[in-house]
């Protein structure tokens, strides 16, 4: 599925746990509709690389996330985690090691 990124935010501090349809399912419990959630993965392990790309229905979607979710706590998650969330359009982030 191709991203357009003018429309997808940046999610970090995923756990291993939290697949694709745990992130459709927070972001649909606070009240957003996203039509994609794209995980990254490491390209050695295989595993979660901790971030994603949530493709949202347009750029105001994507402004009321990053202003309205981040640092609330993420619904379902165990241990507690919150939203952080930033602009999809600020580039690849360095790999963290």
């Amino acid at each position: 599925m191709m991203f357009n990124r003018q429309n997808s935010l940046w999610m970090g501090d995923l756990d291993p746990y939290m697949d694709e349809n745990f992130v459709k399912q927070a972001f649909s419990a606070m009240g957003e509709s996203p039509l994609g959630v794209k995980i990254i993965t490491h390209r050695i392990t295989g595993g979660s690389a901790g971030y994603c790309f949530v493709e949202l229905a347009d750029e105001a979607s994507v402004d009321r996330c990053v202003q309205r979710l981040n640092g609330k706590l993420v619904p379902g998650s165990n241990p507690p985690r919150k939203f952080k969330l930033n602009f999809a359009t600020y580039g690849k982030r360095p790999e963290a090691g």
